[in-house]
């Protein structure tokens, strides 16, 4: 707990903190108050879970940026170092680091949906949400947590702020996206990460074939980040502080 403590500390410490708090929270309901302000009777049709999943997706690349940003320059300014001359075991220093962003990315989250919702409410054709829509937006959470995890993982693992925002972000937009586009990886893709994530979401709003399985893209989504925390925490109990 004492970690835990002293890494929330470190986080609330940091003019960062703020500016990544504002900009989680307000993509969550900015593009909604925008649809409202450009709104076009042509265009009929109220916010539903679709809607604030494309606003989740800004979440999504703003978390990566996040934990890779945090994760590697805290490590290259040292304070990883004094938590290991302050700790009894390495690891508890990378999972107090984890839990905390996660927490972070969580409260974000949760208030930025909250006023998502509201805007939602005063939109004019209002706000349609069914039994799907929740479960959708918890698992769409529980999948930037997992791409969080990994960037912050690469930044343990590289220490480098550009890799671990860069490499998540470019292999989910464009590595992905363009192996899709190759028929001979059809085979293949559905087994890619990110591919995996839209068709556990695609599942969730009933928009997936009956006879998809939810447990296959479940292990793609989850594999490559268990394998990127355990790379990460090998290191980070094996090698010393940056100098």
């Amino acid at each position: 707990m004492s970690a835990v403590r002293a890494e929330t500390h470190r986080l609330l410490s940091l003019r960062s903190t703020g500016v990544f708090a504002a900009l989680l929270v307000g993509c969550c309901f900015g593009p909604i108050i925008v649809m409202g302000v450009v709104y076009d009777p042509a265009y009929r049709g109220p916010i539903d879970a679709g809607d604030l999943g494309k606003c989740v997706s800004i979440f999504h690349v703003l978390a990566i940026v996040f934990s890779g940003a945090y994760t590697a320059t805290e490590i290259r300014f040292g304070s990883t170092a004094v938590s290991l001359l302050t700790q009894r075991n390495r690891w508890t220093s990378i999972a107090a680091q984890t839990v905390v962003e996660s927490a972070f990315l969580v409260s974000a989250y949760a208030v930025g949906m909250s006023f998502a919702l509201l805007a939602a409410l005063l939109y004019p054709d209002g706000l349609a949400m069914t039994g799907r829509s929740w479960p959708y937006l918890v698992l769409y959470l529980a999948i930037v947590l997992i791409w969080s995890s990994m960037a912050a993982s690469i930044a343990v693992i590289t220490r480098s702020v550009a890799a671990a925002v860069a490499v998540p972000i470019t292999w989910m937009l464009l590595i992905e996206q363009l192996a899709s586009m190759v028929p001979m990886l059809d085979r293949i893709t559905p087994w890619l990460p990110f591919n995996a994530g839209h068709a556990l979401l695609s599942q969730a709003l009933g928009e997936a074939h009956p006879a998809a399985l939810a447990w296959p893209s479940a292990i793609a989504a989850a594999a490559p980040a268990l394998a990127l925390a355990g790379t990460a925490l090998a290191l980070h109990v094996r090698r010393d502080a940056p100098e």
